[in-house]
């Protein structure tokens, strides 16, 4: 799974520096579209981005690599659905004297079908897999946690609705239809919804904006994790973004490893889109 994780996402980041070409080999099928019909949900902890973030009043830094890619757009009965693969990783740094990888949480979505339903409302479907893991030895070496098995592989269906640059909402389900914590559990469901609103322009050319995710977990008892953001972004080449905010999230820690503690944080930081 690591290698073709790594793979998948070697391809996807190269995709995306590169600005991979669109081309029509047929009137109903376009390759690598241009742009992608839904943006990555701003607040979501795990969102497949280019992202650092400094954990405020401490050293630690959070940060992730990935990017979601457009590889298909079809026309079919009259409706134009988009394929897409997502892919990244996400870690923690803690530099006590040295910098120490906590975690590295691994999320690959081999598909992402976007689907529109209304105007500016899309259906989306994916299906993909998570592992999570400790890095380094630390945290088992001082007795704070032991690394076990965590995986899940599952389904989600989101109904999203994508109004701009800082204007979204969405609401939708996650069903792990194969999940280990340590064990094979039979406790699948993730709900989750949140959004992004405008706030209005800066300096002609920046585009202030909040967001927040709320996600919660059956296999927690239904505990929440929930995410606030206030920034601005401003726009680089075109169709992409670089994104500044202030973060506060609040509830569970959405680290496998660390299930089912709780963790309260503020952060900045930056992110590509």
């Amino acid at each position: 799974m690591n290698h073709l994780f790594r793979c998948l996402l070697l391809i996807i980041i190269s995709a995306t520096v590169l600005s991979a070409q669109a081309f029509r080999p047929f009137e109903w099928l376009q390759v690598f579209p241009e742009s992608s019909f839904v943006s990555p949900f701003t607040a979501e902890t795990h969102a497949h981005r280019m992202r650092a973030e400094n954990i405020m009043l401490t050293n630690n830094v959070r940060a992730s690599m990935g990017s979601i890619i457009p590889v298909f757009g079809i026309a079919l009965f009259g409706t134009d659905i988009q394929a897409s693969l997502g892919a990244s990783v996400h870690f923690e740094l803690r530099p006590n004297g040295q910098a120490h990888v906590v975690s590295n949480d691994y999320y690959v979505d081999y598909l992402m079908l976007d689907v529109p339903i209304h105007q500016r409302w899309f259906a989306r479907f994916i299906t993909g897999h998570t592992s999570h893991h400790l890095s380094d030895n630390t945290f088992e070496r001082l007795q704070l946690t032991q690394a076990f098995t965590y995986s899940r592989d599952y389904v989600k269906l989101f109904t999203v609705y994508e109004g701009g640059r800082n204007e979204q909402f969405y609401i939708g389900a996650d069903y792990a239809y194969i999940m280990t914590i340590g064990y094979r559990l039979s406790k699948p469901w993730i709900v989750q919804t949140g959004g992004k609103i405008p706030l209005g322009t800066a300096f002609g050319v920046l585009s202030l904006f909040a967001a927040a995710d709320i996600s919660a977990r059956q296999d927690a008892g239904f505990a929440a994790t929930n995410t606030l953001q206030l920034g601005f972004t401003l726009p680089m080449q075109p169709g992409r973004t670089v994104r500044f905010a202030l973060q506060y999230r609040k509830g569970l820690d959405e680290r496998g490893q660390f299930l089912p503690q709780h963790r309260e944080l503020s952060t900045v930081g930056f992110s590509f889109e």
